[in-house]
């Protein structure tokens, strides 16, 4: 073996150990209110059950995704969520929702959908993205229909953000955590 070859050799190794070396962080979004005690689901008025919320592309990504300028976004490399982004979104506003209304039946995700007359919540996010100078954006069309026959009760757009948020991931996280826990405050309003 010449020796140009166990140089390079012995670089591909120091490269792979040192990528090797930086242990992958998980992300998850949560409710920052309590989780609230077991609901009755004999709540008064009609059950509530949060939709799956849908993303857009350019966030609904296994790794972090951060805006870096107005036209550059950066993916983490070992920063993961550490369960499909809306997944999450949805389970945080149906604990926030629950913790809101709590005389009413506020179905998890997951719980059978009831048979008889119920209230779902669609929410289709337009943006959810931390940025590189400290702020953090949710942009979110929403929509409440009488189920099953899907009359459309009423619907709006909001748009929350924060400032100020160190640039570590889990900030981030808990500053996405805390925008999902404004947008059910609003959606409690008319659900109220």
């Amino acid at each position: 073996m010449t020796l140009h070859r166990k140089l390079f050799l012995l670089g591909m190794a120091a490269a792979l150990a040192g990528c090797a070396s930086v242990p992958t962080q998980y992300l998850t979004l949560s409710s920052p209110s309590p989780v609230p005690a077991r609901q009755s689901l004999q709540g008064q008025g009609l059950p509530i059950v949060v939709a799956h919320v849908q993303m857009p592309a350019d966030i609904d990504r296994l790794y972090l995704t951060t805006l870096q300028g107005k036209h550059r976004l950066d993916v983490a490399g070992h920063v993961r969520w550490a369960a499909p982004l809306g997944g999450m979104a949805q389970k945080v506003l149906a604990q926030d929702l629950a913790s809101e209304l709590p005389d009413k039946t506020v179905l998890m995700p997951g719980d059978p959908i009831p048979n008889g007359p119920y209230l779902l919540v669609k929410i289709n996010v337009q943006s959810f993205i931390p940025s590189n100078d400290g702020k953090v954006f949710l942009q979110a069309d929403w929509f409440i229909s009488r189920m099953p026959d899907g009359h459309l009760q009423t619907q709006g757009r909001s748009h929350f953000y924060r400032g100020n948020i160190p640039s570590s991931p889990t900030a981030q996280a808990a500053a996405m955590s805390q925008l999902l826990e404004r947008l059910s405050g609003e959606l409690a309003h008319h659900l109220g």
